[in-house]
């Protein structure tokens, strides 16, 4: 095996972990197996107005647009690959940094969309109040974000969320609102111990899983005051060379999709409402298909689904025996179910005891340990 391809990027990762997976006859590894997609912005407030790009492409407002044509479009994706949206509440677009916090009355568009996704098998979680990040006076937004506020206190930032909280519970009673998306994956040090401190019904935290400019960067983990990281890997309906790479490269890593978009991406020039939405609509399209395509095996899960998934794959421990004919692995943390690649370089696997497996390509093998003990015959 020779790899020179001299990246050290966390995108470049699973092109390594493949790479390193030749070098010996078989190789192990844990996986989280789950394909996520996230709304951020969903339910919101809808744009008033027009755009230049919808109206010549549609003759219709933002507001009719986003519920005749984007959304149907997007509900059919879904119902097309099994995809189980999570949407992102945003209560208000407003600059708001000190309570009280109105409700918003305006709930139809909630109910409607927020309903349809549910129906669909989907989940809601929080964005925000507002558009602000949680991020008091001593966070330094860099000249990047000239529209963001600093909160003005620790209590504020927490009246906000409580004011979603029973929004959200007013037009959703059933759910439970376990994953917090940072709006523009923006967090404080202090908004995430609030999250941690004050809202214990927050499981997940999902931001971004490549680094850039001020986002709050993640791994596939979870951390040490319990809340599990479950970063986001591509986003948008671009979709370009970079991102296809990053997400096919944690397909051979972690064996998992994390996508994010918003519906206003259709309306922004520098995520490609140039194009026209048919052409954006095309690409996303493509991207399902592929993604379904080279990974079948893979499970559709909400975001709080995901979470469950990485808290399961952090805390397995792999020990590996191999032995003539058989290969032996003994999985401590196991609790109800774990995933692995096997990779067979010599030979082909045989009776499994203590799981199942099925072949994804060439060698490798999608393994589910039904127990804490696990031996594969080689043939």
């Amino acid at each position: 095996m020779f790899n020179n391809l001299g990246f050290l990027e966390k995108a470049y990762r699973g092109i390594y972990c493949a790479s390193f997976s030749l070098l010996e006859p078989v190789c192990a590894w844990p996986v989280i197996n789950g394909s996520t997609f996230y709304i951020d912005d969903f339910p919101s407030p809808v744009p008033g107005g027009s755009s230049e790009y919808i109206q010549a492409e549609y003759g219709m407002d933002i507001k009719d647009f986003y519920t005749q044509v984007w959304w149907n479009d997007m509900y059919n994706l879904a119902d097309r690959y099994g995809v189980r949206y999570t949407g992102l509440v945003i209560e208000a677009y407003s600059d708001q940094v000190q309570g009280p916090f109105d409700r918003n009355d305006d709930q139809r568009r909630y109910q409607y969309f927020g309903n349809m996704l549910l129906d669909q098998g989907g989940e809601i979680g929080f964005h925000g109040y507002n558009h602000m990040p949680l991020c008091l006076n001593n966070f330094n937004f860099g000249g990047q974000y000239d529209s963001y506020r600093h909160w003005n206190s620790r209590e504020d930032m927490a009246a906000s969320i409580r004011e979603l909280n029973e929004f959200c519970s007013s037009l959703f009673p059933k759910e439970q609102f376990q994953v917090y998306v940072p709006p523009s994956n923006i967090l404080s040090e202090e908004g995430r111990r609030l999250l941690a401190e004050d809202f214990p019904q927050i499981k997940a935290i999902a931001s971004v899983y490549l680094p850039g400019g001020l986002a709050y960067e993640q791994e596939f983990e979870v951390s040490e005051d319990g809340i599990i990281e479950t970063p986001r890997i591509i986003s948008g309906y671009l979709l370009d060379d970079y991102m296809q790479l990053a997400s096919m490269a944690e397909l051979n890593f972690h064996f998992v999709n994390t996508h994010f978009q918003h519906p206003d991406d259709v309306l922004d020039e520098d995520r490609g409402a140039a194009l026209g939405w048919p052409e954006l609509h095309r690409r996303i399209s493509e991207f399902m298909g592929w993604l379904y395509g080279a990974a079948p095996e893979i499970r559709n899960l909400t975001g709080t689904e995901l979470a469950g998934a990485v808290q399961r794959y952090d805390a397995l421990k792999v020990g590996r025996k191999l032995e003539e004919g058989s290969l032996k692995l003994t999985l401590d943390g196991f609790a109800d179910e774990a995933w692995l690649f096997v990779r067979v370089n010599e030979g082909k696997p045989g009776k499994v005891e203590g799981g199942s497996m099925s072949q994804v390509s060439e060698g490798l093998y999608l393994l589910r340990a039904d127990a804490s003990q696990v031996k594969i015959e080689l043939e």
